[in-house]
């Protein structure tokens, strides 16, 4: 006999296990299925080597003065914040010739980030939740109307589970390619999932690892904007405690652009121009940790190898219901106002909650 629960949630990214908390809150039995061996989705933090801080190679900011249901979420969950490091003057990179410093007020001013990185986010709601609501390496095939079926495979077996109701907390594109829904959503329900670009997809995050903050020795903020690249924007990335120091960096190059290059060719690249802005002491650099999304089976899609650099429009009037309202959709691609934030991906969760 399958496994059945009130509520299944396919994806333990922060839209999944938000939901499922919540859920859980209510007293409403809730599995959560992760196809990865990990949890957060595109919450990715990781540790340099020999260091016991971690940083961010997924989303690393949140808003606190904009983004009520973070600012409640971190508030309940007891997680410290810190002001993303702004001080100093910061760089314009016209061209390879070209850099202009500029006193002006940053941008990031309001920013925030969390102690610990924002894995320390998903991992406080996994440990609210109990320890046999949640199957990781459990990859969902297939979904049938009769019965609410799901066919998963786990860790090399097939599974079956049933359930009353599923949110759908994947990315649209993803859910449109690897999950086979029966009977198929309408077309114009499917182009509509194909046309809405997956946060995060087409971007490479890059993390400098220094023992010394020699930017800001310089009176500089570490913040830069760059036309030539290959690295477009770059941010002081340094935790917390500052045990050690970090520049963070977003490749500007497309996909595609960057499966022509080697990681080796990439790295010199980007070496070179961090000399460029800040002299010869960029180049003492412990570690450089890479996260390209674009190469994440389980974030992106074909459609998403060309994704732009901006930040993606998602209009609100997506489909996220089906099969009157036993499937449910969330996600951050999904939020009516905060689309491609980590407000929006509570936003659509908390949606999704009250529709059931």
């Amino acid at each position: 006999m399958p496994e059945h629960h009130a509520v299944i949630v396919i994806g333990a990214g922060l839209s999944g296990l938000y939901a499922a908390w919540r859920l859980q809150r209510q007293q409403v039995d809730v599995l959560v299925l992760e196809a990865r061996p990990r949890i957060g989705g595109r919450i990715l933090s990781a540790t340099p080597r020999g260091l016991a801080s971690p940083v961010d190679l997924g989303p690393a900011w949140i808003w606190p003065a904009f983004q009520p249901r973070m600012k409640a979420l971190v508030d309940e969950l007891d997680l410290p914040l810190f002001r993303q490091h702004v001080e100093g003057d910061m760089l314009y990179e016209m061209d390879a010739a070209r850099i202009h410093r500029h006193a002006g007020p940053s941008s990031h001013a309001q920013s925030y980030r969390i102690a610990g990185g924002n894995a320390a986010l998903v991992h406080a709601l996994r440990e609210r939740l109990p320890e046999t609501s949640l199957h990781e390496q459990t990859r969902v095939c297939a979904i049938r109307r009769e019965g609410l079926e799901i066919e998963a495979e786990r860790e090399g077996h097939a599974v079956r589970y049933t359930a009353e109701h599923a949110i759908l907390a994947l990315p649209p594109r993803l859910l449109n390619e690897t999950v086979l829904l029966a009977p198929a959503p309408a077309e114009a329900t499917r182009e509509a999932w194909r046309n809405l670009p997956t946060w995060m997809a087409g971007h490479c995050k890059m993390v400098f690892v220094y023992g010394e903050p020699f930017w800001r020795a310089q009176g500089l903020s570490g913040e830069v904007f760059s036309r030539p690249g290959p690295m477009s924007e770059i941010y002081d990335g340094s935790p917390a405690d500052e045990s050690f120091h970090a520049l963070t960096a977003f490749v500007g190059l497309g996909a595609a652009r960057r499966r022509e290059l080697s990681s080796e060719a990439l790295h010199a690249a980007c070496m070179a121009q961090l000399e460029r802005l800040f002299g010869p002491a960029a180049r003492d650099v412990r570690e450089v940790l890479v996260s390209d999304w674009s190469r994440e089976s389980l974030t992106a899609t074909a459609l998403d190898q060309d994704a732009s650099p901006h930040h993606p429009e998602y209009p609100p009037g997506m489909p996220r219901q089906l099969w009157d309202g036993r499937l449910l959709l969330a996600g951050t691609e999904l939020a009516r106002e905060h689309g491609g934030y980590l407000e929006g991906a509570l936003e659509s969760a908390d949606e999704a909650v009250r529709a059931l």
